[in-house]
């Protein structure tokens, strides 16, 4: 077993673990018999000369997230190149659970110890992916009932009291993205600890996904830490150069409160006027992502990011941020780890977007272009850091 990542010091890099690579009844009946991301990964069109689409694993690992093979290999690629732990996405939507066997398959099996902790993805699904964002898959209502959050805390505490858990102070690491539409969040999370505690748990370290401005910054303090889910942390930042971050979160903040339904319903006028390509610079979105400023009053873990192009999805919709490459990411990669050895305990966890995240674009698994090249980039850099630090004691 590795040593708990409560006990490691300095910094470390978890990578995002996206679980939608094996198939699921409601994906065969939403999308078709068979259906997983990979689908729409093999389906991606080039928009323009050399543009890199579609992306293609190497040695056309298309692989199946059912199988304990693909987890094992995952597992020994990522601690081979100095990947501390997977955070998997996790979707719950008031008692049903979907793309768990991933997150399933390693708690059941001791051999795979890799560290790992659970992000709430915490969403409406619906068919946003073809342009059809008011067509409700799975609708996230969040009623506030305690038998809920009971149901909810069950599945959680397995992985929580698991000793491969990421952790701080000994309490399990929690991420939460678009907590803000959690009804009686406070209740929820007073009913947690109590039971956490009840369970010989010192408590739950709860941390916000930060991927724009808080629409209810009230709901910081219920909170122990953030994170900065990039690249859009740094893209909707007010101070982004250019109009596009000054755009989201000047004019579009607002909505973020409307009721979930009418949100997708905007979502899918917005594509259909704005069916176009939208661009973005790598470098100017590291350089942002170098200076975007903490919380104040509460811990912050930094974010990185490897690349995106979301074409796979979303077709001539797609956001792709160009002049990624190992080199340009290994470069900003060291700063960002060197900023991140400064900061106090615990913010010394790197949240890296992402491990497999294929249709996005944003991947440190090998494809056919670049080889192991971004893995070898967070191999090396870490390396660096930690015999860098070693000298100095």
């Amino acid at each position: 077993m590795p040593e708990p990542m409560s006990a490691l010091h300095d910094v470390n890099v978890i990578a995002h673990y996206f679980p939608q690579f094996h198939a699921i009844p409601e994906n065969d009946e939403w999308w078709g018999k068979g259906f997983t991301d990979w689908v729409n990964v093999r389906k991606a069109k080039p928009h323009y000369r050399e543009h890199f689409q579609p992306r293609i694993p190497l040695d056309n690992r298309y692989y199946d997230q059912s199988q304990i093979e693909t987890l094992t290999w995952q597992i020994d690629l990522a601690k081979s190149h100095n990947i501390a732990g997977f955070c998997h996405y996790h979707y719950w939507f008031d008692g049903k659970q979907l793309l768990n066997t991933p997150t399933d398959l390693v708690m059941a099996n001791r051999e795979l110890d890799l560290p790992f902790c659970l992000a709430w993805a915490n969403e409406t699904w619906s068919r946003r992916w073809d342009g059809q964002d008011h067509h409700i898959l799975q609708e996230q209502t969040h009623i506030p009932e305690k038998t809920r959050w009971a149901a909810h805390f069950e599945y959680l505490f397995k992985a929580w009291s698991d000793d491969r858990a990421i952790k701080v102070d000994g309490k399990p690491i929690f991420l939460i993205y678009r907590a803000h539409r959690i009804a009686q969040i406070n209740e929820m999370f007073d009913y947690w600890r109590e039971l956490a505690h009840q369970r010989g748990l010192p408590g739950i370290y709860l941390v916000s996904m930060k991927q724009y401005e808080f629409p209810m910054p009230e709901i910081i303090p219920l909170f122990d830490a953030t994170v900065q889910f990039q690249p859009f942390e740094a893209v909707y930042s007010p101070d982004y150069p250019g109009d596009k971050g000054l755009e989201q979160s000047r004019w579009l903040q607002p909505l973020r409160m409307l009721p979930e339904p009418i949100i997708e319903w905007l979502r899918a006028l917005r594509g259909n006027l704005l069916a176009s390509l939208t661009f973005y610079d790598y470098e100017t979105v590291w350089q942002q992502i170098l200076k975007v400023e903490r919380e104040a009053g509460i811990p912050c873990f930094p974010g990185a990011f490897v690349d995106w192009d979301n074409t796979a999805r979303y077709g001539k919709r797609a956001r792709i941020f160009k002049g990624a490459s190992p080199e340009r990411f290994a470069h900003y990669f060291k700063q960002l780890v060197n900023v991140t050895a400064s900061r106090p305990a615990p913010e010394q966890l790197i949240f890296v977007n992402a491990w497999n995240e294929w249709a996005e674009g944003t991947y440190l698994e090998p494809d056919i272009k670049f080889g192991y090249r971004y893995l070898e980039a967070v191999r090396d850099v870490m390396a660096e850091h930690r015999a860098t630090c070693n000298s100095a004691l």
